[in-house]
């Protein structure tokens, strides 16, 4: 048998979420637009920015590192450029910023489609933000992100299915 995300078509109780907006940041600020207790997995997590310095992270207290951080500048430095014939957890499918490294400003997006979804603790409540790094020679950047969640809404009814299908003989046909 495979593991519970691949169980999860099966299930009930659980729905896929999206976190997508645009924020204006700027340096040595920390830009948080969400935070909240998401039961479940990251999927997927994408931004695009108009700056090389721009990044992405996700913390998730009490852990005291990101359990996903992209940076523009960075992913390009690694050589996490697309296309790559491997799969990569995190990829950087566009790098435009000509004018570096007298001026970040130009245009970048990264990914992280993920080859299994990355678990949440289910107590711990989930930080999205972003920030300008040193390096950046703008003011402030525009960022548009966008972040997949399988999240399980009703605890009861997940578990129920579940325990439902663990205690069949055969898996049902579909």
């Amino acid at each position: 048998m495979g593991s519970i995300i691949d169980l999860l078509a099966l299930l009930d109780g659980w729905d896929y979420r999206e976190i997508t907006g645009t924020i204006t940041i700027k340096p040595n600020e920390v830009n948080e637009v969400f935070a909240e207790n998401v039961k479940g997995w990251v999927i997927y997590a994408f931004y695009d920015s108009t700056d090389a310095f721009a990044s992405l992270t996700v913390d998730m207290p009490p852990e005291t590192f990101s359990i996903i951080y992209l940076y523009l500048a960075e992913l390009a430095g690694l050589g996490l450029v697309s296309p790559l014939s491997i799969a990569q957890v995190f990829t950087l499918t566009t790098f435009n910023f000509t004018g570096l490294p007298a001026d970040s400003s130009g245009y970048g997006a990264a990914f992280s489609n993920f080859v299994y979804p990355l678990p949440l603790k289910k107590d711990n409540v989930v930080h999205i933000s972003f920030t300008l790094e040193p390096g950046t020679t703008q003011a402030s950047a525009t960022v548009n992100y966008d972040v997949i969640f399988a999240q399980i809404y009703r605890m009861d009814v997940f578990q129920k299915s579940l325990k439902d299908l663990l205690n069949v003989r055969k898996l049902p046909v579909l």
